[in-house]
């Protein structure tokens, strides 16, 4: 009797497809004054596959809310089965006023002309700022010399770009009538106006 019995064997296996959630932002880039709470991502999570959302974890320790310049944080979601999107958004943490963010953004040339070096700022939030070849060098003449990069006006003089691989500083003066911005590099400067 106990031979004519034939137990079934459990099958603890399941095939999955591998799917990733995709993450969708409504934005990106903040701003925040000095010594404010960090900011709360404005972000989505859809797996389209599974079609189901994902809830957003935000990783915002490398966001020094009392300490001025630019910062990245970390979000992420993962789905069903644990198939994990990371994506990263950018946060300004700086002191100037909105006018005064809005004066820096433009297209400024080299002053005087040489070779039609310019650079296009591009104000992404108050005081953070995404620029094309703001070191000033020729994209022609030396592409791999051209800097693309974000920064952030942290004082009414300062800028620090983000990327610790950039050489040389930025500092921007406002006053009326003579608007100007500097990169300084170890060998010279290249001085733009608009």
């Amino acid at each position: 009797m106990i031979g004519a019995c034939k137990r079934q064997q459990d099958n603890p296996s399941t095939v999955v497809t591998a799917s990733y959630p995709t993450i969708i932002f409504g934005q990106k880039y903040y701003s925040i004054t000095v010594g404010s709470v960090r900011p709360t991502v404005n972000a989505t999570a859809y797996d389209s596959f599974y079609k189901q959302s994902c809830q957003i974890v935000t990783i915002d320790s490398t966001i020094h809310n009392f300490v001025p310049g630019v910062y990245r944080g970390v979000i992420y979601a993962t789905g069903q089965y644990g198939y994990t999107t990371y994506d990263t958004y950018y946060v300004a943490v700086t002191g100037v006023s909105a006018a005064l963010s809005a004066q820096l953004a433009g297209h400024w040339m080299q002053n005087p002309l040489n070779d039609s070096i310019s650079t296009n700022v591009t104000e992404l939030a108050t005081g953070l700022y995404s620029s094309s070849n703001v070191n000033g060098v020729n994209i022609y003449t030396n592409p791999t010399g051209v800097v693309y990069d974000l920064f952030a006006l942290t004082s009414n003089t300062t800028i620090q770009f983000f990327t610790s691989g950039t050489v040389g500083t930025l500092s921007y003066t406002a006053i009326a009538g003579d608007t100007t911005m500097s990169y300084a590099t170890p060998t010279g400067s290249v001085v733009f106006s608009k």
